[in-house]
């Protein structure tokens, strides 16, 4: 039987955070009516804390495995990560966020890769949140619209988990038929990005965006320097900087902010496949 709902992130802005969290909760309120005890649920946070050892899931915990869209694919930091996951029929949804522009081969991508550690997704799901690197696209996304959309997938999701998870006979268990999930599993590596955050005059070498940059590409001792090689423009110094010191600097970054807002200002709605 069900006994917790865990919700996974990779989340650099904070809005896969909030997109998991909301999510999670909803699913474990819906499940607990089903189950004899309550439903914990818990939040874990892959940037404060990587998957760094092997950790095992079982039947008892439901899985919901969230991360943003870097350049139509899964964060480049998330995948060893995944990997270090195992499951023992367990049940998962799989979630990314993506800033009004495409999702691409994302989010089957991140089914793939669950699935590939032994995990049973029954839904997946794209969702439209405010943009990481040019904040004026999909602004003040997730919105009143979207919650309500994020409900409706919430309920979706609990029922067709309880009728997987109704009986605790192996033998009964009914099995998840595969997703046609949209996309490819991408066979080139990931795209380099062509800007990258960098540090204003604001910055007052604190280190603390040093410390928590999932690829370590920001020099610790200098963290006006960043390794070009390794930075995946993921923004999460951004977020973390308590001077508001790093961001997209300089004329490619505003060119590209131009261009982009009028390609992706179009309003595009969530998509999910169950």
């Amino acid at each position: 039987m069900i006994k917790e709902v865990r919700g996974i992130y990779f989340s650099p802005s904070g809005s896969t955070k909030q997109l998991i969290s909301s999510l999670s909760s909803k699913i474990s309120k819906e499940m607990d009516e089903m189950c004899v005890s309550d439903i914990k649920w818990e939040l874990n946070d892959i940037i404060a804390n990587p998957i760094k050892e092997a950790k095992t899931f079982n039947e008892e915990s439901i899985v919901v495995f969230g991360v943003p869209v870097f350049a139509g694919r899964v964060p480049s930091p998330c995948i060893p990560m995944i990997k270090k996951l195992k499951a023992d029929n367990t049940l998962a949804i799989a979630v990314v966020s993506y800033g009004n522009s495409t999702y691409g081969d994302a989010l089957y991508e991140l089914n793939s890769l669950l699935e590939d550690q032994g995990f049973k997704v029954i839904s997946a799901g794209a969702f439209v949140s405010n943009h990481s690197m040019f904040g004026k696209v999909a602004k003040g996304r997730p919105d009143a619209k979207d919650h309500e959309i994020l409900n409706k997938y919430a309920n979706l999701c609990a029922n067709k988990l309880k009728r997987f998870a109704s009986t605790d006979i192996q033998e009964l268990k009914a099995k998840p038929a595969p997703l046609k999930i949209k996309g490819s599993m991408p066979t080139k590596p990931p795209m380099k990005m062509p800007i990258r955050p960098s540090a204003s005059k604001k910055c007052v070498k604190c280190g603390l965006c040093a410390s928590v940059c999932p690829t370590g590409a920001i020099n610790i001792n200098d963290p006006t320097k960043v390794d070009a090689s390794k930075c995946v423009a993921c923004t999460t110094c951004i977020s973390i900087c308590p001077n508001g010191a790093r961001g997209f600097f300089g004329p490619i970054a505003g060119a590209s902010g131009i261009a982009f807002e009028k390609l992706c200002s179009k309003r595009k709605e969530p998509e999910w496949f169950i």
